[in-house]
């Protein structure tokens, strides 16, 4: 929440210097941060010239890295975002590389705010980040189209795309500790009982991607045919490129199998229950997980292994999230099997 509706709960807090974005005479933009929350801060203007006063605010991780990749621009740091806190501080009272911040009820005067359309790109000052992933896949698009039908596609392609990652990433020992930790914790905070669940666990997949396998959308070219530019990892291009026509291939067998899990997990109830309500019983977890495993190989994705682990082995939620993903798999190749999707 913001300032304004906050006013009891916060206090000055300290936040440790990280880096200036901008210099120009004396530092304009800086990045500072708390137990890991990035706080990023603009020079305002002070009537007294002992001061250097900065405006500051809070941001979710989700938003520093839009405006890292250039989705946002400064001002939007400090206006839009509901989660968030905003503070000023004195720039001359940093001291052993921190500084004591005071809470700023209310939104920003107009003369606090940075200017519109001021996008990271603008730093004058290196920052050390990860690059953006590099990788290229260009898809063939044809037939007729419009765009809510377009963005439909390319939600379930990315969803597809960072299950994929997510999963090989917790199996990779090279993967830093907490990126794993953050990918466990989406498979085990969600109540799977249908509806939005389901959604927010693939949009936290989403955001859960390291940067150097972010999808972007590069260029589109609208024609019949057309082709739209993809931004992504290879390594997980080509194992779209199995997935999907792999699924084609043998839509017919795995609708079954997905149908023979789906049915039981109906047919007792379990669809609609949460991973908390779940009682196991040997023979019923043996059942749903043997199911599951079945229909995850004949996907030829995910390792079924994996996704037991990421879920503590529980059979109900790990077999609620092979249903989804299937679903979302037969979404994505539906455009490919329609002819208005293929690859170059």
């Amino acid at each position: 929440m913001t300032n304004a509706g906050n006013k009891k709960l916060l206090k000055r807090r300290r936040a440790t210097f990280a880096a200036t974005l901008v210099f120009a005479d004396e530092p304009q933009l800086i990045l500072l941060k708390d137990k890991g929350v990035p706080i990023i801060a603009v020079a305002i203007p002070d009537d007294n010239p002992a001061k250097m006063m900065f405006a500051a605010t809070t941001m979710i991780r989700r938003d520093w890295q839009a405006y890292l990749d250039g989705n946002c621009d400064l001002r939007y740091l400090f206006t839009y975002p509901k989660m968030r806190h905003v503070y000023t501080f004195d720039y001359c009272t940093l001291k052993d590389n921190s500084v004591l911040m005071d809470p700023f009820f209310g939104p920003l005067p107009e003369e606090y705010l940075p200017d519109p359309r001021m996008f990271a790109e603008f730093h004058t000052e290196e920052l050390q980040v990860d690059p953006l992933a590099k990788g290229e896949e260009v898809l063939v698009v044809d037939g007729e189209w419009d765009m809510p039908e377009f963005g439909t596609f390319y939600q379930r392609y990315s969803d597809v795309y960072a299950f994929i990652a997510a999963v090989r990433n917790y199996g990779d020992h090279a993967v830093a500790k907490d990126v794993k930790q953050g990918i466990a914790a989406t498979f085990m905070t969600k109540p799977f009982k249908g509806g939005f669940s389901y959604v927010h666990f693939f949009q936290e997949l989403v955001e859960k991607l390291m940067r150097s396998q972010r999808l972007g959308l590069e260029k589109i070219s609208y024609a019949s045919p057309g082709t739209v530019e993809i931004r992504g990892e290879d390594s997980l291009f080509d194992e779209m490129k199995d997935i999907l026509p792999n699924y084609l291939e043998n839509r017919a067998e795995i609708s079954r199998q997905y149908g023979k899990l789906y049915s039981y997990l109906s047919q007792n109830k379990y669809l609609q229950m949460s991973a908390e309500q779940y009682r196991s019983i040997a023979a019923v977890d043996k059942f749903i997980f043997d199911e599951s495993s079945i229909l995850s190989n004949l996907m030829n994705f995910p390792d079924f292994g994996v996704v037991s682990q990421l879920t503590r082995d529980h059979p109900l939620v790990s077999a609620k999230i092979i249903l989804a993903f299937c679903r979302r798999l037969e979404d994505a190749a539906a455009y490919f099997a329609q002819g208005r999707v293929s690859y170059q």
